[in-house]
């Protein structure tokens, strides 16, 4: 098995906080690419703010330089159970009670922490390996925080009047067509795309974002979710995210 190997959390100074009686919670958060890893960092570097709960510790989890560009949702997952010490390097399944001695982030705990995947509906062919995802997932206690048709769609939730788009424009998602009269314009940008920039300031996908320019809107973007799908193993059909979800589970 092809292995994609991941970097230990990044240390983060939480000393400033406020003391609290509750256990800290982790939550390792594996993704797809530098924009939802920056996104990620900009939840854990503005906790207050957004009124995340002291005892949650937000773990970005990125990958190794070899691993950077692989972001396949199947790898995603088994770097995941690899690193919770529930499989070996090849692939083969390990037995529970050796779990805990083949984990291989410090301080990991299993029965407390959580650990999610996050990744888009759209990533090429996935349909032929969700039944997996979602079985390894549900067996191993993974949180699948899924968007359909992907990130940009939350981003875009961040702004008001997401009822005013057409939902089967959003599934759909096509490729810019203004080229053919532009000669400047993308052919590469998508809709979701095109419409997360001009509300943005700019943005492309894959890049890192300016989180200061959705900090504003991420209660919004909570409550515009629930106008679309929410449930992971629903989201393989209907448009929508689980982001609001995730981010509602570290501030409640």
């Amino acid at each position: 098995m092809e292995r994609l190997n991941l970097r230990q959390p990044s240390k983060y100074d939480y000393s400033d906080e406020a003391d609290s009686c509750e256990q800290n919670i982790n939550f390792y958060c594996v993704s797809e690419g530098a924009t939802e890893e920056s996104y990620l960092y900009g939840l854990r570097n503005n906790k207050k703010e957004l009124q995340i709960r002291n005892n949650v510790f937000i773990n970005v989890i990125e990958k190794t330089e070899e691993n950077e560009t692989y972001s396949y949702p199947v790898q995603l997952v088994n770097a995941c159970l690899y690193y919770m010490g529930c499989m070996k390097e090849d692939g083969t399944k390990i037995p529970k009670e050796d779990w805990d001695k083949n984990s291989k982030w410090d301080g990991y705990k299993r029965e407390i922490d959580k650990v999610c995947v996050l990744f888009d509906r759209d990533f090429r062919d996935l349909e032929k390996v969700l039944p997996d995802i979602i079985d390894n997932c549900c067996e191993y206690g993974i949180e699948m925080v899924m968007s359909n048709p992907n990130f940009e769609l939350w981003l875009l939730m961040h702004f008001p009047n997401i009822e005013k788009y057409d939902k089967k424009q959003i599934k759909e998602n096509k490729k810019n067509i203004r080229y053919q009269f532009d000669e400047n314009a993308s052919k590469k940008k998508k809709f979701l795309e095109i419409e997360v920039g001009k509300l943005a300031g700019g943005y492309t996908k894959g890049s890192k974002i300016k989180f200061e320019r959705f900090i504003d809107g991420i209660d919004l973007a909570i409550k515009q979710a629930k106008n679309f799908e929410e449930e992971p193993e629903k989201l393989v059909d209907e448009i929508g995210t689980s982001m609001g979800k995730l981010i509602e589970e570290m501030k409640s």
